[in-house]
């Protein structure tokens, strides 16, 4: 009974209409009470907009670092970010300016070292055996969602059906 109602009322914060920042707000909301959300603080997200009136959304906990050289990122920097349950969930956006408070967020998270030169060890962290989570939202109700625990991030094309149209 307890978890119940602990879970609605977190799936009250949750929103119906919106856009790909609605969804990812959703996806966000879902996946902190996963147990994929207890392995790490930092998380990697990225969207896409399928045909169908689809909106994909993957979240995938982060292990790589921001290297900084003389205050200056060494590479690209996520420039967007949702704060959610003490967990930090970043992406790249094209669509907006950088959130001015990235860098200091990502501080404050232990995911920016300041060094004096790049090394080998230092390269992006690929792992395969890392699962995550793909959200699929109808765009027309962002409540009807599926998702899939996965270690493939967005993959080109879903083999799932939301029943989006009405």
């Amino acid at each position: 009974m307890l978890f119940c109602q602990s879970c609605s009322v977190w799936q009250k914060e949750q929103v119906q209409t919106g856009n790909y920042e609605t969804a990812i707000k959703n996806a966000v909301i879902d996946f902190s009470h996963s147990s994929l959300a207890s392995k790490d603080k930092v998380f990697s997200l990225t969207y896409k907009q399928y045909d169908k009136g689809v909106i994909g959304i993957s979240i995938l906990g982060d292990v790589n670092k921001v290297y900084l050289i003389n205050g200056t990122p060494q590479g690209r920097v996520k420039d967007q970010y949702i704060e959610y349950d003490n967990k930090l969930f970043c992406w790249y956006d094209d669509k907006k300016e950088k959130d001015s408070n990235i860098i200091k967020k990502l501080t404050q998270y232990k995911v920016i070292d300041n060094v004096e030169v790049l090394t080998e060890d230092m390269e992006y962290i690929r792992d395969d055996t890392k699962k995550g989570v793909n959200y699929y939202f109808c765009k027309d109700n962002l409540l009807i969602y599926k998702k899939e625990e996965t270690s493939i991030v967005m993959p080109r094309e879903i083999k799932i059906d939301l029943h989006c149209t009405q």
